[in-house]
């Protein structure tokens, strides 16, 4: 669809409900009066045991304010409060519709990765995200190509989205593993693991993640004889099968974040990660990890996998400051200002 029917498209079957919920918000008896107090972290219930559900409760758990989570499939039923934060931004765009009155509180969308579908367009999206007091990004390049779309640059603050210092512990490098760990999708770039995992029989490889069976090559994968996939494990699991792994590999094509990469290294795992999201931010070339192109084929990926096993930095260190703790300290200070 070209730039004109995308509009005409949002114009046509869904602006009039925002502008419907618009209206109905000043009629809401319950504006926000004063300082925000009490904030709600928002999910869906079927994020619970994913990434987005662990990152809620982290914010929620380590906020100063009186803070909770709410999950929703339908996102329906928000419980009153004076400000909401939203984990993804289409998120956002249905509360406005199921719960108007969020429109009079203070609402904090986190912009993970653009992801635009004929429903949830870029025109639709960015539309929306102008009626937030504040736009969390990932990364500078997300900030950037925001301002780029139309987005108010006002409400677009730059945060690396944290990981538990405490709940990631720090292993001893020395297992031999390398991993990986995401959901299936084709910015993942399924078959750049495919051809490494098939290049490299003497290493061991574990994939954490959900949803591979939808991979067309998967059953060839899953019969190499060095590969274990450990399918749809709760997130409580993930830093002892991080334990397993010396390298962690991400190869994704396009990503926000992505957060298991914080992760990892946070767990003393060597990142050989794609130039995409935050990672050139957290990652030093050749000092705590190592970066490819996003075009990379494996023959250029394998060869870092195998300087990654001769580093001996202290991964860890490298990302201490990128904790939940200061993570929901920066995002309560965006809730209080005015």
């Amino acid at each position: 669809m070209d730039d004109f029917g995308e509009k005409l498209y949002f114009i046509l079957f869904h602006k009039w409900k925002y502008l419907w919920a618009m209206l109905l918000s000043k009629f809401d008896a319950s504006p926000l009066l004063g300082s925000v107090k009490k904030v709600t972290f928002i999910a869906r219930e079927k994020d619970k045991e994913w990434i987005f559900g662990a990152k809620v409760r982290r914010l929620s758990k380590f906020s100063s304010l009186n803070a909770d989570t709410y999950f929703h499939d339908k996102l329906k039923g928000l419980p009153e409060s004076d400000g909401y934060y939203y984990i993804y931004q289409n998120y956002f765009c249905r509360c406005i519709r199921s719960t108007p009155s969020i429109l009079n509180k203070k609402n904090i969308v986190m912009f993970t990765h653009p992801n635009w579908t004929k429903k949830y367009s870029k025109t639709h999206v960015v539309w929306c995200l102008n009626k937030a007091d504040y736009i969390i990004c990932l990364n500078s390049s997300i900030k950037d190509y925001l301002i780029e779309i139309g987005i108010k640059p006002q409400l677009l603050k730059v945060l690396h989205i944290a990981t538990s210092s405490s709940f990631f512990y720090e292993h001893k490098r020395g297992n031999g593993g390398i991993g990986f760990c995401s959901i299936f999708g084709p910015r993942k770039n399924p078959d750049l693991i495919f051809d490494i995992v098939k290049n490299m029989p003497d290493r061991v490889f574990y994939l954490i993640g959900r949803e591979w069976d939808n991979y067309e090559k998967f059953d060839e994968l899953k019969r190499l004889p060095n590969f274990t996939y450990y399918d749809n494990l709760p997130y409580e699991s993930y830093p002892d099968l991080y334990n397993k792994i010396d390298v962690f590999v991400s190869p994704s094509s396009l990503e926000g974040g992505p957060v298991p990469v914080l992760e990892a290294m946070m767990s003393n795992c060597v990142p050989v990660a794609s130039n995409t999201g935050f990672c050139p931010d957290l990652i030093s070339h050749n000092v705590n990890g190592f970066i490819f192109n996003t075009q990379a084929t494996y023959k250029e990926v394998i060869p870092l996998i195998e300087k990654a096993f001769e580093l001996d930095t202290d991964i860890r260190s490298t990302v201490m400051p990128y904790t939940w703790e200061n993570c929901a300290k920066t995002i309560d200070a965006l809730f209080l200002s005015k």
